[in-house]
């Protein structure tokens, strides 16, 4: 594992330096501006007389480092038509931008699914124009993008053989091919001696007047640097942005650009460039879309089904431990972008069998209270007295009106509630000590004995209440003892600032300078578009308020509505998208870990009372489980002291923190147990595994025996050392 680390940080250095020199050729000249959109993503912008065509022209160009792997180009269809900053908002892209020409012309195929293959034989009263799928660009959906013509020269009826046949599992076809392998074939492909007056009388679809004329243009490029650029020429301003030939486009690009690929896209009315934290402050539009034929500003959109857009991966670092996949599945689940309200999964887990002759003899544990209201009224009370003031001043839409009316009700009762556990929570105590037993019988018969303590909050006390009392039930031979007193603090809350017994240490220094209000308003700026559901006026509403401080109990009043009685709950669907909700799961993750970070200290009291209680129970040939009740921050904590599944290593990005530190991991009910085993004879070493609720994770750096299996003087010794880091003896 060391070495995989040192693996992947060297490979960050490396890509650092090398991003000096990363930009394609970057253009220079009057008219030219340049600005860093994030690490390996620059956009350029042009406005003025352009040499090529001798006309006033805005182009807006985005320059994606393909070999960075933070950062992939995805394609996105929608059955409906969409504009373009509405795709950018629903997949929280960097950059989005228009793509093909109208469905029935085109190949469309995204993520293995072929939605066109050019089915229909007639668009717009005339026959395809399968010109318009001579060349296509195809991505992995990762770092892999091309550009190619293989279709070029063929029929039509040969066109739909080779892209159905194609095994890519993104395409989106369109025309003409400007550039290939540096030959500018776009000043080739329409017929240059026509006159205006000739181009006017052909055929709209014809390639000549289609490509011939000035219009607002769409391109995507590729250098031989492994460049990617997103191309929008404005159009139809005259004297502003009077647009391009499809010829003009190609000696642009090469003048400015020198690309390997080049592909026009579709274009007119269609071009629409989104950029996070650029142009219009509500949609994210840089360019001047046409398409409502109105005045000159950012609002012109035309619905497309077909976009690209520029989605967030990983770095070269996260790259080493093979997740690649946080966000998209915190995306696809709900539950998990609740974070620390993220409810228990109660599903079977997988158990790998214990090495030949072991038996599970003992459990040493600490488990979060169960689902509970939110343990703070301001989670209510930010948002309700928000819309209440809004609506003495008719600031409220019908959405947000119909929420304070829900909430006003729900607060009546809820705010005598604060902090409680739900019944939610007690069954999930439940279930999980039932579980333990059936999965560790021998641990728990007669002559074994169960300790159970908790920290003084009432919902820790009542989660171990329910507990114990499944333990009695299921394991009616085992003697059952539960406490909670001043002395069980060093075992279930050391960081309360009350405790008298409180560890110390060095001092610690946050490894990110960057305050969680800035990681907010970086990762997430479209939090108007959020209060523009509840709020009439926004910006009305907002002021004097703490934007950072609404949203972070906003989140916990969504997420929180997850473990309350379902007669009492609240529809919240309706204030975040997905997209939105997962985000902030991440900026909330920021908060979190700056806050639990310094717990490591205080904390390792646990740690060493995991230790001494262990040792006096295997020495002794005691048999049964040592219990712990307390909260969230001290499992997040407990995780990165002891270094479960890497939890304790800390990456060079913030932004990668969520491939190592997932708050959803630390929700309602969550529970580490270590479970010992050792032979029935008292032969061997005694080995342990370590468990996250009720799935098998692992201890970095420590050799295991046998799958999840490790001897236990190793992981006593691994944690010892993990102490050492932040506590004074």
């Amino acid at each position: 594992m060391m070495q995989l680390r040192f693996k992947a940080v060297w490979l960050s250095v490396l890509a650092l330096s090398l991003s000096i020199f990363a930009y394609a050729q970057a253009p220079t000249g009057e008219g030219w501006s340049s600005k860093t959109v994030a690490d390996g993503i620059q956009y350029y912008t042009f406005s003025g007389i352009d040499e090529v065509s001798g006309s006033a022209q805005q182009v807006f160009v985005i320059d994606l480092d393909l070999s960075n792997p933070r950062y992939a180009l995805r394609f996105a269809y929608s059955p409906e038509a969409k504009v373009t900053s509405t795709v950018f908002k629903e997949k929280n892209a960097i950059v989005a931008l228009n793509a093909a020409y109208e469905q029935p012309s085109v190949v469309i195929k995204v993520d293995g699914q072929m939605y066109s293959c050019m089915p229909a034989d007639i668009v717009m009263d005339q026959p395809v124009p399968n010109w318009k799928s001579e060349g296509a660009i195809y991505t992995d959906g990762l770092q892999g993008v091309r550009i190619g013509k293989e279709a070029k020269g063929l029929d039509l009826a040969g066109q739909r053989a080779f892209y159905s046949s194609c095994t890519e599992p993104n395409i989106l076809s369109s025309a003409p091919v400007l550039i290939y392998d540096y030959d500018p074939m776009g000043e080739r492909f329409a017929d240059s001696s026509l006159t205006p007056e000739q181009i006017a009388k052909l055929e709209y679809e014809d390639p000549s007047r289609h490509q011939g004329v000035r219009h607002p243009r769409t391109a995507m490029a590729i250098t031989g640097k492994n460049h990617l650029l997103m191309v929008a020429v404005d159009g139809r301003r005259k004297g502003i942005g009077e647009g391009m030939t499809a010829r003009e486009l190609t000696r642009f690009l090469v003048k400015n650009f020198n690309p390997q690929y080049a592909l026009n896209m579709d274009g007119g009315g269609s071009t629409t460039l989104c950029v996070r934290g650029e142009g219009d402050p509500v949609t994210n539009v840089v360019n001047y879309p046409t398409d409502n034929k109105r005045a000159y500003d950012h609002a012109g959109e035309r619905g497309l089904y077909t976009h690209f857009y520029i989605a967030e991966r990983y770095s070269e670092e996260a790259a080493g431990t093979g997740r690649f996949g946080v966000r998209e599945e915190v995306l696809s689940d709900w539950n998990k972008s609740s974070g620390l309200d993220c409810v228990y999964d109660c599903s079977a887990k997988k158990a790998t069998p214990a090495p030949k002759g072991y038996e599970p003899v003992y459990v040493s544990h600490y488990g979060r209270h169960g689902s509970r209201y939110a343990y703070t009224p301001k989670a209510y009370t930010v948002i309700l007295e928000m819309l209440q003031e809004a609506s003495r001043e008719n600031n409220v839409t019908p959405y947000g009106a119909r929420l304070q009316e829900q909430l006003e009700a729900f607060w009546k009762e809820g705010q005598y509630k604060v902090g409680d556990l739900t019944p939610l929570g007690w069954q999930q105590h439940q279930w999980i000590a039932r579980n333990m037993v059936k999965s560790f019988p021998s641990a728990f018969g007669k002559g074994s004995s169960v300790d159970a303590c908790s920290s003084p909050s009432v919902r820790a006390i009542i989660s171990m209440s329910s507990f114990v009392s499944s333990i009695s039930r299921e394991a009616p031979k085992a003697a059952v003892y539960a406490h909670q007193g001043k002395l069980d603090a060093q075992a279930t809350r050391p960081n309360d600032s009350k405790n008298a017994f409180r560890y110390s240490g060095p001092a610690m220094t946050l490894p990110y300078s960057e305050s969680s209000e800035h990681f907010f308003l970086r990762r997430f700026p479209q939090y108007k578009d959020v209060l523009a559901r509840l709020f009439v006026d926004p910006d009305k509403a907002l002021q004097g308020k703490d934007v950072y401080d609404l949203f972070f109990n906003l989140y916990m009043f969504v997420g929180g509505m997850n473990s309350i009685p379902e007669q009492e709950r609240m529809d919240v669907s309706g204030i975040f998208t997905p997209e939105e909700y997962a985000i902030l799961w991440e900026t909330d993750g920021y908060e979190r870990f700056r806050e639990y970070y310094p717990y490591q200290t205080p904390n390792s009291s646990i740690v060493d009372d995991i230790i001494a209680k262990a040792d006096a129970r295997l020495s002794s040939g005691s048999r049964g489980a040592d219990l712990r009740f307390g909260h969230d921050h001290v499992v997040m904590s407990l995780l990165m002291l002891m270094d479960i599944d890497n939890f304790g290593y800390t990456p060079r990005d913030a932004d990668d923190l969520v491939f190592w530190f997932q708050t959803f991991r630390s929700c309602m009910g969550t529970n580490i147990q270590l479970v010992f085993f050792q032979k029935r004879r008292g032969e061997g070493d005694t080995l342990v595994k370590v468990l996250l609720n009720g799935e098998e994770a692992s201890f970095a750096d420590v050799p295991a025996v046998q799958g999840p299996y490790y001897r236990w003087q190793d992981v006593r010794e691994h944690l010892q050392r993990r102490i050492a880091k932040f506590v004074d003896r």
